[in-house]
C-alpha cells in the first residue's frame, strides 16, 4: 500500500486534536438516528465513532449503557459491573456518562481504586476473578475504548460474564435496544450527574492494577527474565497500562526504562502511521520508529496500544517483528515449553497460515475462526486451547497451571512472553522466527486498506463462494473459497480464497470506514503483491454487481 510522506514522523502541532471542540460535540450533538452512520453499531468489538460527526456522543453512550442495564440480567449478569477506560479523551467523557447511568439504574460499578485507567485485559481478568466459583450474582463489564484508533475517536464495548468480548447475539440485542432508546430521544434513559454518581454507595473502588500485577507470576516466568538481566525499554504510548508497567518492573525486579508514560489525551508524542493518520498502533513500524533508533541499546523494546490489548515488539538490534511472525513464535514456544499436552491453538482466518503449519508440525489441534476475539472465548472456557492470536497484534494464552487467564486480548502478557522467550532460549523473537521459517517455509504477508461506504462494506461482508467465478489464483488452482470459518462454520463476514501457494481474503473493517484486503504467499514478496492485485480486482468486480 502507498506510504504517506509524513509516515514515521512526529505529529505536527496543527494536527493536534481540539479537546474543547470534542467535549462540546460530545455533550451537545444530537445524533440523527435516521442516518445509519449515526446509529449504534457494534463492529468487531464494540461501538466506535467520533463526536464531531455525531457517531459517538453522550447520547450514544447513555443509550448503550442503559441498554446494558436493561438486558444484562438476561445475559446472566446480576452482580457488579466492572468499568475500564483507556486514555482517549472521549473515554474520559464517556466514563462520566457511564457512571451516571449505572448509578441511576442501581447497578453496582467497580472502578479503579486509584482513579487510574484500566486496560482491557485487566477488566477481563477482574470479571473472571470475581465469577470464579460463583453460580449466581455474576459480574460483567464495560470497557471504554476505541482501541488503537486516532485520538479523536471514542468507543465502548461490553464484556459479559465470560470475561471476553460479547458474542454477536448479545451485541445485536444491545444495538437494537440502544437504537430504540435513541429513537425515543433517550426519554427512557435513567441518569444522574457524574458527581452524584461518584458519591453513591453503588460506585466502589477496586484494585485492578495490584491484583493483575500480583497474578502475573502464574503465567510468566519472571525468575528467568530477572535472572537473564535483560535491559528492556517500554514505549507506553500514553496508554491505560502505563502505570502497570512501572508496577511490574518494581514487583519483579526488572531492568526497564520507560518513554511516553504520561497522560496526554492529544497524543502529541505520536508518529504518523503509514497513511499519514495519527493512530496508536503499537504493531506499526511507522508508529514505533521514534524508539527504533534505540534498539541497539536494549534487548527488547515493548509497546501496547491505548487499551493495552495489542502488542508491539522490537527484537533488539534485529528490528521489529511483525504481529504474524510473533504469534507463530509465541505459540510454538508455549507448546514446547509448557505442560499443555492435549490442548490446541486458535487463529482467525486472516492470521498467518504459518500457525497452521506450526500446529501440524507439533501435532496439536488448530482452530480457525472469523476475525474477532469473541470467537476464542468458548474455546478457552471449554478447555480446548492454550493460545489464540489474530493478525492485528492480539493474543492471549492460559496460565502455567493450565487455568484460564483472560478471554480477551492481553498485550502485556504477550510482551512479557517475549522477554521470557529471550531469557529461556537465549534467542530474540526474530531469530526464533527465522529458525521456524527454515523448517516450515517463509510467508510473505501484505494488507491493503481501501475506503468503503456502509453499503460497500455490507456487500463485501455478504460475499460467498458463488461470487468467485475464478478457478485459479495467480496461476495456481483455487483449493477453497471460504465464507464460513473452518471451525464452527461461522460466517467470516467476507471471503477467503486459498491456493497451494498462498491465499487472499477480503473483509470490511469493524472499526473504520474501509475494507481490508489480505494476501499471504509462501513463494515470494512479489507473489504476495500479485495476490493482492488479483484480490483487489476481484473485490472491484463484486462491488459492481
Amino acid at each position: 500500500m502507498a506510504v504517506h510522506e509524513l509516515a514515521g514522523t512526529k505529529v505536527r502541532k496543527e494536527d493536534y486534536i481540539d479537546l474543547k471542540a470534542i467535549a462540546d460535540a460530545y455533550a451537545h450533538i444530537v445524533p440523527d438516528i435516521t442516518n445509519p452512520a449515526c446509529q449504534v453499531r457494534f463492529g468487531t468489538s464494540g461501538h466506535r465513532g467520533q463526536a464531531g460527526n455525531g457517531s459517538f456522543t453522550a447520547a450514544h453512550v447513555a443509550a448503550i449503557t442503559q441498554a446494558v442495564c436493561n438486558l444484562r440480567k438476561s445475559f446472566g449478569a446480576e452482580g457488579p459491573l466492572f468499568v475500564g477506560e483507556d486514555t482517549h479523551y472521549l473515554s474520559k467523557l464517556a466514563f462520566e456518562t457511564v457512571l451516571g447511568v449505572l448509578a441511576a439504574n442501581g447497578v453496582a460499578a467497580y472502578i479503579d481504586s486509584d482513579d487510574d485507567f484500566v486496560p482491557t485485559p485487566s477488566v477481563s481478568r477482574a470479571i473472571l476473578r470475581y465469577n470464579s466459583c460463583r453460580k449466581d450474582y455474576l459480574a460483567d463489564g464495560l470497557i471504554i475504548t476505541p482501541s488503537h484508533n486516532p485520538p479523536e475517536h471514542g468507543g465502548i464495548k461490553y464484556n459479559p460474564t465470560s470475561g471476553g468480548p460479547a458474542p454477536s447475539d448479545i451485541t445485536k440485542a444491545i444495538e437494537t435496544e440502544a437504537n430504540r432508546l435513541l429513537a425515543g430521544k433517550n426519554r427512557d434513559v435513567r441518569q444522574i450527574p457524574y458527581e452524584q454518581a461518584r458519591e453513591s454507595s453503588l460506585v466502589t473502588g477496586y484494585d485492578y492494577k495490584g491484583l493483575y500485577v500480583a497474578e502475573l507470576s502464574s503465567i510468566i516466568d519472571f525468575e528467568a527474565i530477572s535472572g537473564a538481566r535483560l535491559h528492556i525499554l517500554v514505549n507506553a504510548l500514553g496508554g491505560s497500562g502505563m502505570n502497570y508497567w512501572h508496577a511490574i518492573a518494581d514487583r519483579y525486579g526488572l531492568d526497564m526504562d520507560f518513554v511516553n508514560d504520561t497522560y496526554d489525551p492529544q497524543f502529541t508524542f505520536m508518529n504518523y502511521d503509514h497513511d499519514g493518520k495519527v493512530r496508536m498502533d503499537c504493531s506499526s513500524a511507522y508508529v514505533m520508529s521514534s524508539v527504533t533508533k534505540q534498539s541497539g541499546d536494549y534487548d527488547l523494546i515493548l509497546a501496547n496500544d491505548p487499551d493495552y490489548d495489542r502488542f508491539g515488539i522490537i527484537s533488539g538490534s534485529q528490528g521489529m517483528i511483525t504481529a504474524n511472525a510473533y504469534l507463530t513464535v509465541a505459540s510454538h514456544y508455549l507448546m514446547t515449553h509448557r505442560h499443555f499436552d492435549g490442548l490446541g491453538i486458535a487463529k482467525t482466518v486472516v492470521t498467518t497460515d504459518l500457525l497452521a503449519r506450526s500446529a501440524a508440525s507439533l501435532n496439536v489441534p488448530l482452530y480457525e475462526v472469523p476475525v474477532g476475539f469473541k470467537y476464542f472465548g468458548s474455546l478457552y472456557s471449554d478447555g480446548k486451547i492454550a493460545f489464540s492470536g489474530e493478525e492485528s497484534a492480539g493474543g492471549s494464552f492460559i496460565a502455567k497451571d493450565r487455568s484460564l487467564w483472560t478471554t480477551d486480548k492481553d498485550g502485556m502478557i504477550m510482551c512479557l512472553l517475549a522477554a521470557e522467550i529471550r531469557a529461556v532460549t537465549g534467542k530474540l523473537p526474530l531469530a526464533y522466527y527465522d529458525e521456524l521459517c527454515q523448517k516450515l517455509g517463509r510467508p510473505y504477508a501484505m494488507r491493503s486498506d481501501a475506503p468503503a461506504t456502509l453499503d460497500e462494506k455490507a456487500k463485501i461482508s455478504s460475499l460467498t463462494e458463488a461470487d468467485v467465478e475464478e478457478k485459479t489464483l495467480c496461476g495456481s488452482p483455487i483449493t477453497a473459497v471460504l465464507s464460513h470459518s473452518p471451525y464452527g462454520d461461522y460466517a467470516i463476514g467476507g471471503v477467503k480464497i486459498c491456493s497451494p501457494d498462498g491465499w487472499i481474503a477480503a473483509r470490511p473493517s469493524g472499526t473504520e470506514d474501509m475494507y481490508k484486503l489480505y494476501a499471504e504467499s509462501f513463494v515470494s514478496e512479489d507473489h504476495a503483491r500479485k495476490l493482492l492485485d488479483e484480490g483487489r480486482a476481484l473485490i472491484s468486480r463484486a462491488l459492481k454487481k
